[in-house]
Formats: C-alpha cells, sequence, structure tokens
C-alpha cells in the first residue's frame, strides 16, 4: 500500500511538472543514469546466495570462485558480499537517494519538503526544476542551455547517462509528447503493462 502511495505521488508531481515545462515551454531532458545503484558502497553486510547457472557464470568470469562453492541441500550454492548495492536491495534505494539528492543540493537544489524526489534551484532568474524515480530523471528550465548544463554536472559525478531532448519522451512506459498549442499528452499504455 505505501509503495502504491509513493508511485501515485510520483506520478502526480512528474505530470504537473510536465504541464508547467508545456505552458511555460520549457526545454525539457528525459534522464537515465545507467546502472546507478552500482555507483553506490553497500554500507552494511550482506551475503548474496547465488544458486544453479548463475554459480556457473560467476565461475566463467572469475575461476577463483570455485574453490568457495559450497552444498545446500544437495545444490551447488555460492555466498558472495555485496560490496555494492544492487537493484532489488532495500537498501540500495536509499543509498542511492542519499548519492543523488546530495549531489543535486551540493548543486543548489534544493528539495521539496513534500516531495523529496523533486529538487528546485533558481538559475539564471528562473526554476529549474529535476524530479526522479531512482534513476530516471526529468529535467526542466526556460533555457535549454541550462538543462544541458545540469545534464554535465550530473554526467561529471556518475559518468555517461542516457539523454533524451526535444518534444516526445519516454518515461517509466509513458509516451510523452508536448504539443505546439502548449499542451501535453501522456500515454499510459507501456506504464500500465
Amino acid at each position: 500500500e505505501r509503495a502504491d502511495c509513493v508511485t501515485h505521488n510520483i506520478e502526480r508531481s512528474s505530470m504537473l511538472i510536465l504541464i508547467v515545462a508545456a505552458i511555460e515551454g520549457q526545454d525539457v531532458a528525459m534522464a537515465d543514469v545507467a546502472g546507478a545503484f552500482l555507483k553506490v558502497d553497500m554500507d552494511v553486510f550482506v551475503l548474496m546466495k547465488l544458486e544453479g547457472g548463475t554459480v556457473d557464470i560467476m565461475c566463467e568470469l572469475d575461476p577463483s570462485l570455485k574453490d568457495f562453492i559450497c552444498l545446500d541441500n544437495g545444490k551447488r550454492v555460492l555466498y558472495m558480499q555485496l560490496i555494492k548495492a544492487l537493484y532489488w536491495c532495500v537498501q540500495s534505494a536509499l543509498l542511492w537517494y542519499k548519492l543523488l539528492s546530495t549531489t543535486l543540493v551540493g548543486m543548489g537544489f534544493q528539495l521539496n519538503p513534500y516531495h523529496l524526489c523533486i529538487g528546485n534551484a533558481i538559475i539564471n532568474g528562473k526554476q529549474c526544476t529535476i524530479t526522479w524515480y531512482f534513476d530516471n530523471d526529468i529535467i526542466t528550465h526556460v533555457d535549454p542551455n541550462v538543462v544541458t548544463s545540469i545534464i554535465d554536472k550530473i554526467e561529471e559525478k556518475f559518468g555517461k547517462i542516457a539523454v533524451t531532448r526535444g518534444n516526445s519522451h519516454e518515461f517509466l512506459g509513458m509516451k510523452i509528447n508536448f504539443q505546439e498549442d502548449k499542451t501535453v499528452t501522456i500515454l499510459m499504455e507501456g506504464y500500465i503493462k
């Protein structure tokens, strides 16, 4: 239930940001930080149990791991300590959030007290907004050069990111199209699937 609430808040806030961007004719970029969680060190001791074909794959990548294979109820297993955050670990999402939000605050953004995945900064007298859902970001500002500079700063910290610019985007399975009449259409078919 809590996850649904968080997801609905992200959807609503993202849609509101997109509507404002359309009305104000802002430049919009959608960005995806590839391997975001792997950019964060795990801050607690976490063991991961690998079984079946995954054990073979890991040993193929690093033959020295063969010495550490154990039998558990007759199955070959390999226990590994996570040193980097891994998708689907609850701790990983929090660690990534802390790293990204700290980075944005360091860039001059203030987090919205009502929605902590939205940051705003006044740049060249106009509001720049960034909202994110895990590693997927929406960045808006009236000046495309400001949006580009924000993307550049994020890439300085996290490496090359996938970015779309222009009037057509995909975000979390939603197809977003900015229209000439200062409106935006959002098709949800992919999101629903």
